[in-house]
């Protein structure tokens, strides 16, 4: 029998913030555990920010196509739905298929339940005039409405809904859906621990305090409110790692539960972050959309899958999906490489990365050693192995250097515009019955 397959998906974890990455805090047991006897990849990349564009590269293995002609959402809507995803893969296989994302922008409102028998978003079902209003008022949250979203983040306060649900509150309906499923499965569940605000129960608090938690909504305000760069002090700061730190730990604890509710099952289980987190090291706290390394340097490990060992070589999380289909042993027409495959190591040695903001589109290429970021009128060039916080720019130092990634920049949104056009022209014919 085909095996059992769960994602499990962190929503803004820092690989530097986990115990097998080097951290000096025990933030991440369980996942420690899994990575000591599993596959780890060093350099996991994100290919997107926030966490549309990076979960919508994870379930169709494209990277997302935003572009300002037509709109970010629109079109990610567009491409969860009109692309291949690895449930619709899994579930043409024979697999039963489920998931629960708490996270909107990862929810059935941009396509993300496409190829799962059952998705559970808690999104307000269309049943009434209240219904109807909070479902518009969310979508003008959705996309960037002000007064909606201070509207929405009210109602999330109210009801502890959305960033404010602990995963506590709906572990038994995996639990339930398991019960029901027949195998072999692929199940997906999004965590929001540890996305901000940070507000992590009293007996995960280790490293912060009750009063910690009680400021953690102050300096939610103050990030929202500054566009995400506050003039935090240093013990703001370090209060702010330190529910950052507690709410990562209890985001853990879910995975050993889960480890441990389902070993019966013997599935194998992928861990990965959508993205990472920024804590003032480029003068901005959160994750809006840009690439540095602390947002787009996430944890991925895989484990149980009869393979182990840590992976030095720059990887990006749009290979999950052929990952995920090799590992159920089926067939994929995904255009990325699964990281299991027997050549993996000779594929090309750079990663890309992609966000859409402000009407234009960032681009980064990383490498073992190097970064490269362009966008419109800008370019930028960094040295991880000896900056790795990204805070020397080199692009006018090395232009030889910043030359050739950026003509590699240029290939690679050359080459993604051409398959993309192939793509739709293939597919208006098809509609039109021709093929």
């Amino acid at each position: 029998m085909s095996q059992n397959i769960i994602l499990v998906t962190y929503d803004s974890l820092r690989a530097d913030h986990c115990g097998f990455m080097g951290y000096d805090r025990d933030t991440t047991p369980a996942l420690d555990a899994l990575a000591d006897d599993g596959l780890v990849f060093e350099n996991a990349t994100a290919s997107g920010v926030p966490t549309i564009a990076s979960m919508t590269s994870v379930m169709t293995g494209e990277h997302s196509l935003a572009s300002p002609e037509i709109g970010f959402n629109t079109e990610q809507r567009e491409q969860v739905t009109s692309r291949p995803t690895i449930a619709e893969v899994l579930s043409d296989e024979g697999y039963a298929t489920g998931a629960l994302s708490p996270n909107p922008p990862a929810s059935s409102y941009f396509g993300f339940d496409s190829g799962f028998d059952w998705f559970e978003d808690f999104l307000a079902e269309d049943k009434g005039i209240l219904e109807r209003a909070w479902n518009r008022v969310f979508q003008r949250s959705i996309e960037g409405g002000a007064a909606a979203t201070y509207l929405r983040l009210f109602r999330n306060v109210v009801q502890r809904e959305e960033v404010l649900r602990p995963w506590e509150d709906y572990y038994d309906r995996i639990r339930q859906w398991r019960e029901q499923a027949e195998e072999p499965y692929f199940l997906w569940v999004l965590l929001l621990e540890p996305h901000h605000p940070w507000l992590p129960p009293k007996e995960y608090r280790r490293w912060s305090s009750r009063w910690d938690a009680y400021r953690s909504f102050h300096h939610y305000w103050e990030m929202l409110n500054s566009g995400w760069t506050p003039d935090f002090s240093a013990r703001e700061h370090r209060r702010l790692l330190n529910l950052y730190d507690d709410s990562i730990r209890y985001g853990d604890e879910f995975l050993a539960r889960l480890r441990e509710d389902f070993a019966d099952d013997d599935p194998a289980i992928v861990v990965h972050a959508d993205h990472g987190e920024e804590f003032g090291s480029h003068e901005r706290y959160g994750h809006q959309p840009y690439l540095t390394e602390d947002l787009t340097h996430v944890p991925l490990v895989v484990g149980n899958a009869d393979t182990e060992g840590r992976v030095e070589r720059p990887v990006e999380l749009r290979s999950l999906a052929p990952t995920i289909a090799d590992l159920a042993g089926v067939s994929h027409s995904f255009e990325a490489d699964s990281l299991l495959a027997d050549d993996a190591d000779a594929k090309r040695p750079w990663v890309a990365s992609k966000v859409f903001a402000e009407g234009e589109r960032r681009t980064a290429i990383r490498t073992r050693g190097s970064k490269f970021v362009a966008e419109p009128g800008r370019r930028e060039l960094y040295d991880l192995d000896s900056d790795p916080d990204e805070q020397t720019d080199l692009a006018e130092r090395a232009p030889d250097a910043a030359d050739a990634f950026e003509a590699a920049v240029a290939h690679h949104v050359s080459s993604e515009r051409e398959k993309r056009a192939l793509r739709s022209a293939a597919d208006d014919v098809a509609a039109g019955g021709k093929l």
